[in-house]
C-alpha cells in the first residue's frame, strides 16, 4: 500500500527506555533497508542528480587556481559545499522517515542557495560573509531583488522571495504548525505536548514526495553552478535539463493525485 506507514511502532511507556531506544534505532534501519529496496527507482533519480551535482564541484575544484582569489566566488562555492552536506544529511534522514526534521534541512539549503547566488553576483556580500558579517534572510532577499534590473519587478520579486520563505519558516520554526506531520491537524493545539512519535515515520508515498522535494533543491543548486562554470561541450546542461523535466512529470503526477483524491 502506497500509504502503509513501515515499522512503527509504540512502546514508550510499555518497555524500559533502553529497550524503546533499541526498538527506535531497530525499526529506523527496517525503514532505511525497505525504503532502498521499495523506492529504489526514486532513490536513483535523487541519486543522479547529487552526482551532477558533486560532478561540477569537482570540476570546480580541477580548476580552483583560477577563481580562488575572487571573492565572489570563494563565497558562493563555501555555500554550494554545505548545501551538499546539508543535501546528504536530508538523504538519509528522507530514508529513515524524518519527515518533519528533512524540512528544517530543506530551508538551511535554500537559505545556503540563495547566498550562493547573492555572493557570485555581490562581491560586497560575499567579503561582509568572509569577515565574518551576518547576513539576516530578508536582507538576502533585498539584495537579490535588487539585482532585476527593472524597479518595476523588483518590488514584485522581493515580495516572492519573502512568501516562499515564510512559506518554508512556517513549518520548520517550532511553531505550533510544525507539530503537523507528526501529530496531524485535528485538535493540534489540545494535543501537542501529550501525545508522542518517535522515530522516523516512513511509507512510499511521504518518500517519493520528499524525495521529489530534495530533487528540486538540487536543480535550483544545479542552476547556479551552471552559470558560475558554463561547460562548453553542453554534456551538462542536457543532463540537467533531463533531471529538471523528469521532476516537474513528477510533480504534475503529484498535483494529478491531489486534485483527484
Amino acid at each position: 500500500m502506497v500509504n502503509e506507514v513501515w515499522h512503527l511502532t509504540d512502546d514508550f511507556l510499555k518497555l524500559p527506555v533502553g529497550d524503546v531506544l533499541k526498538n527506535i534505532l531497530r525499526d529506523d534501519r527496517k525503514n532505511y533497508d525497505r525504503a532502498e529496496s521499495e523506492l529504489g527507482e526514486d532513490i536513483k533519480f535523487l541519486d543522479d542528480a547529487i552526482f551532477l551535482y558533486a560532478e561540477v564541484l569537482q570540476a570546480a575544484f580541477h580548476l580552483v587556481d583560477k577563481w580562488k582569489s575572487k571573492d565572489s566566488n570563494r563565497a558562493a562555492m563555501a555555500m554550494l559545499i554545505s548545501t551538499l552536506n546539508y543535501i546528504l544529511l536530508a538523504r538519509h534522514g528522507i530514508l529513515l522517515g524524518y519527515y518533519p526534521e528533512v524540512r528544517d534541512l530543506l530551508r538551511s539549503c535554500y537559505e545556503r542557495i540563495s547566498r550562493c547566488h547573492l555572493f557570485f553576483y555581490d562581491g560586497e556580500m560575499a567579503r561582509r560573509f568572509l569577515s565574518g558579517g551576518q547576513i539576516k534572510q530578508y536582507i538576502v532577499d533585498e539584495e537579490l531583488s535588487k539585482l532585476e534590473k527593472d524597479p518595476n519587478k523588483r518590488d514584485e520579486i522581493y515580495k516572492g522571495l519573502r512568501r516562499y520563505y515564510r512559506v518554508m519558516s512556517g513549518a520548520a520554526h517550532p511553531n505550533l504548525k510544525s507539530f503537523e506531520a507528526r501529530y496531524g491537524h485535528k485538535d493540534l493545539g489540545k494535543r501537542v505536548g501529550l501525545e508522542f512519535v518517535f522515530g522516523g515515520v516512513m511509507s512510499q508515498q511521504l518518500g517519493q514526495v520528499y524525495i521529489t522535494r530534495l530533487i528540486q533543491t538540487l536543480l535550483s543548486a544545479l542552476r547556479i553552478l551552471g552559470v558560475m562554470f558554463p561547460e562548453e561541450s553542453g554534456g551538462w546542461d542536457k543532463k540537467h535539463q533531463q533531471i529538471r523535466r523528469r521532476c516537474d512529470e513528477i510533480v504534475d503526477k503529484f498535483s494529478a493525485q491531489q486534485k483527484s483524491a
